[in-house]
């Protein structure tokens, strides 16, 4: 019972910690892929990742990211476009984010369950306390390739909540 009391106040204070980060650090360029057509009245399924792990965790996260990021580009992925960041918050607390568009839900769904990030998701289950943020956003608020402010600006509106919340599928 203690344990379970443990467990419950830990995942009350990450949710409080993902629900408060508006932190933007060493945020990556935004990526977009290749050949990309961007309807700017569109809407478009995006997931936000946030993770908070032990510092010690960090290097197989980015071992495993740098193998999931050759298959998210891959042809065909239905990515759009991304970003993430790392920060270290302490020892204990090291954060890696990810802001995704995908052309469809379905893209998303398929890319989830595939290869690299499904072998990554197994291996870092216990290792990592993951939240999700999934939104609809529609093209014209898409950030500017190279632009760090465009960027910027667009992954504090996701971390705002400006964007209508895209409701998990059943």
């Amino acid at each position: 019972m203690c344990s379970q009391s443990k467990t419950s106040t830990r995942q009350a204070t990450v949710t409080a910690m993902h629900k408060d980060d508006q932190y933007i650090g060493l945020l990556k360029p935004w990526v977009l892929t290749p050949n990309t057509q961007i309807d700017k009245d569109k809407e478009y399924f995006t997931v936000a990742t946030w993770g908070t792990m032990h510092s010690l965790n960090i290097f197989k996260f980015a071992w495993l990211t740098s193998k999931i990021g050759k298959q998210l580009h891959s042809e065909g992925s239905g990515l759009i476009g991304e970003t993430r960041q790392v920060t270290n918050w302490g020892f204990s607390d090291c954060r890696g984010e990810t802001f995704t568009v995908w052309q469809k839900r379905e893209n998303m769904a398929a890319f989830y369950r595939s290869g690299a990030h499904k072998n990554a998701m197994i291996s870092m289950k216990d290792d990592v306390s993951f939240r999700v943020r999934r939104v609809w956003v529609k093209g014209s608020d898409l950030p500017t390739p190279g632009d760090y402010e465009s960027n910027k600006t667009f992954v504090l509106r996701i971390k705002r909540g400006d964007f209508p919340e895209a409701v998990k599928k059943a």
